[in-house]
């Protein structure tokens, strides 16, 4: 809600067949993301979300890291993640690549990356 994503865009089938990942405390969810497998080798992570008062706290970068070594362990090749370009810097610093072109998703400018595992 914090981009004004329409909710029925933001919830979709996927949510029911993807793995979502959480950190949280005893009060709520700080960070998450959730893992689809558009394929048995390659994993599409979505919905990366960092509660703004734990921002720039390693969250972000706990999650996503855990998220590609849960995927190696699973012999996935590699991951695509379509970043938000503002954080593009972000996911670049954990290894992903750009690939391609920036568009727009749901009203916000993204680009692809790719991370090889």
């Amino acid at each position: 809600t914090e981009q004004g994503i329409d909710p029925e865009i933001e919830y979709d089938l996927h949510d029911n067949t993807a793995r979502h990942l959480v950190i949280h405390n005893e009060e709520r969810a700080l960070a998450c993301c959730r893992i689809r497998m558009p394929d048995e080798a390659l994993a599409k992570i979505e919905r990366v979300a960092v509660d703004i008062d734990y921002r720039k706290s390693g969250l972000g970068r706990e999650i996503m890291n855990y998220a590609a070594s849960l995927l190696k362990t699973e012999n996935v090749d590699g991951v695509v993640f379509h970043a938000q370009t503002g954080a593009a810097g972000f996911y670049a610093s954990l290894g992903y690549v750009p690939n391609g072109e920036t568009f727009i998703e749901d009203g916000i400018q993204h680009i692809r990356m790719h991370l090889r595992l």
